[in-house]
C-alpha cells in the first residue's frame, strides 16, 4: 500500500482553480498546467490500463481536455 503525503492546500489549490477557470475560457496554456499537474496521477493509473502506456496516456489526455472544455470538470 503506498503512502499519502498530505499537502497543505492553499496557494496551489488557488493556483488550479485559476488554471481551471482559464481553461475553460479556452487558454491553451493553462489546459497544459493542469495536464502537467495530473500527469503523475495519469502514469500511475496507466500501468492498470491493457493499453499500450502511450496509448492510455493519450486516451486519458483527451478525455480530461474534452471535460475541461465542456465543463465537466468543476471545484
Amino acid at each position: 500500500m503506498q503512502k499519502q503525503i498530505f499537502a497543505p492546500i492553499g496557494r496551489e489549490a488557488d493556483s488550479f482553480s485559476l488554471s481551471l477557470q482559464k481553461a475553460q475560457l479556452g487558454d491553451n496554456r493553462a489546459v497544459l498546467t493542469i495536464l502537467d499537474f495530473l500527469l503523475p496521477d495519469m502514469e500511475y493509473l496507466a500501468s492498470f490500463i491493457k493499453l499500450p502506456r502511450e496509448e492510455s496516456m493519450q486516451e486519458m489526455k483527451t478525455a480530461m481536455l474534452e471535460a475541461i472544455r465542456s465543463g465537466e470538470v468543476m471545484l
